[in-house]
């Protein structure tokens, strides 16, 4: 998934170049109080840049999120991988008790495990 969203943003970024390039007559842009003149390649350029610069910026608190998320998925993993091991060991020991205690019966005794 990632190698195609690599090659779809290297096809549009390719595709916004060229439109810029086509594009390249003097325009006058007015933002608040401030006026200013550029191509129009270097405004649509700029703009793409600032939206990727938003969108990156938008996404860290997600990426953070996950991070942390994996993070303590991972240290609950860990504890209950010991806590697995931990009653496995209770289980064999648990075993060999019940099978000491069933060799240790008087043969007088009936068996039911039959």
């Amino acid at each position: 998934m990632t190698f195609l969203s690599l090659i779809l943003g290297f096809i549009l970024g390719a595709g916004a170049i060229v439109f810029a390039l086509q594009n390249n007559a003097i325009v006058s842009l007015t933002f608040l109080q401030y006026h200013f003149e550029s191509s129009l390649a270097l405004v649509i350029i700029l703009s793409a840049a600032v939206g990727v610069l938003l969108g990156v910026l938008a996404s860290i608190p997600s990426i953070l999120s996950r991070s942390f998320t994996i993070m303590s998925l991972k240290r609950q993993n860990r504890g209950l991988a010991d806590e697995t091991e931990t009653i496995r060991k209770m289980n064999e020991e648990t075993k060999a008790k019940l099978n000491a205690e069933m060799n240790a019966q008087p043969s007088d005794t009936i068996d039911l495990r039959a």
